[in-house]
């Protein structure tokens, strides 16, 4: 079974819904620090012989042909990401036109080749934006790679594997960011924050479970996550946690992968969908699953687990055996001495009256 690999060529500044860091777009002057982390992907796909796709923002195509030109020249596919990373709930029809038209034109006149898939910013597809496949359709893309099949994100109504979605000029071939179930709810793990948390060991599991269905794993790393050094941006909490968690380890979690499963671009695997629909095995590139790295990770994630079960035991163990001193210490806080103290201080100010 053969998985997609798609890379998101975006800057570290492109976050959506941040204000601040949204104009940086004009006062880029120099994408060294991008081509560098771009370039460490390029020789790592060489070296495992993989061509990926890369979702290009569009103002990246513009002010840096050279680095899309030279993508191209690798063999690997080039798609659309938005023109200036904006999510498509942020915009009007005509504006998310307007932005797709511009970032198309923009990457095709660098790559010298037409593209024909789309990735939404922050996989903003929803059910209530779905006029933008319309859009796409009529202007000549083949597929998307926008949905996420989660309550919070995308909505449970899209499938969990590659599928088309009727639009008013054809069907328009849909893959969606691959998931696993938990619980009543699913949760993505092949690429951003959630590759990065997930334990490796798991992460091959669930490829595993996918590709036994019949169906391929969708994975995405963006330019950014191989550049640890790169600037930090002021964010709030939650952004900063989901930017930079774990940032180290994605490249060697890719390293591990390129090595371990068979990866091709988008339009490929979707191509290789569509003339094989029947069940496949799970396919193993050097026909070894469970190495050294494999159990590495599966002992050190049993060993997260058992150390803070043991914590949450041992904490309500002490709550449970010292209850009643824990109430004394902080009645004894709380009223005293501090309680005597103000009132002798009372009595004082009163008598000096």
């Amino acid at each position: 079974m053969i998985n997609a690999l798609s890379i998101d060529l975006e800057d570290c500044y492109h976050i959506c819904g941040i204000e601040d860091i949204d104009k940086q777009d004009e006062q880029q002057e120099s994408y060294i620090r991008l081509e560098e982390s771009t370039e460490r992907i390029l020789l790592l796909l060489k070296q495992y012989n993989i061509c990926a796709t890369f979702f290009v923002v569009g103002v990246i195509a513009k002010n840096a042909p050279k680095l899309i030109k030279k993508i191209a020249n690798a063999g690997h596919e080039l798609a659309v990401h938005g023109f200036s990373h904006r999510r498509i709930f942020d915009m009007t029809p005509e504006e998310f036109e307007e932005d797709l038209l511009q970032a198309k034109v923009a990457v095709e006149e660098a790559a010298g080749k037409k593209v024909s898939g789309y990735r939404a910013p922050e996989w903003s597809l929803k059910k209530n934006n779905l006029w933008a496949l319309d859009i796409l359709k009529r202007h000549g893309f083949s597929y998307d790679a926008s949905a996420v099949p989660l309550s919070h994100l995308g909505g449970k109504h899209f499938d969990f594997y590659p599928h088309e979605i009727k639009t008013k000029y054809g069907n328009m071939l849909e893959f969606p960011l691959s998931t696993f179930r938990c619980f009543w709810e699913r949760l993505p793990f092949s690429g951003g924050l959630s590759m990065r948390i997930t334990p490796y060991f798991y992460i091959l599991d669930c490829v595993r479970m996918i590709n036994n269905l019949g169906y391929p794993t969708m994975f995405y790393l963006h330019t950014w996550e191989f550049d640890t050094k790169h600037v930090e941006i002021e964010l709030p909490a939650n952004r900063k946690f989901m930017h930079y968690c774990n940032l180290k380890s994605t490249a060697k979690k890719a390293k591990l992968l390129l090595g371990h499963l068979e990866f091709s671009t988008v339009e490929d695997v979707l191509r290789l969908q569509g003339q094989h629909s029947s069940k496949a095995s799970f396919y193993n590139k050097n026909n070894k699953y469970c190495d050294m790295a494999y159990f590495k990770s599966m002992v050190l994630s049993l060993f997260c687990v058992l150390s803070v079960c043991l914590m949450l035991f041992g904490v309500t163990f002490l709550i449970k055996q010292y209850i009643f001193l824990l109430l004394v210490i902080i009645g004894t806080i709380f009223y005293w001495p501090w309680g005597l103290l103000f009132q002798k201080n009372k009595t004082l100010l009163i008598k000096n009256e």
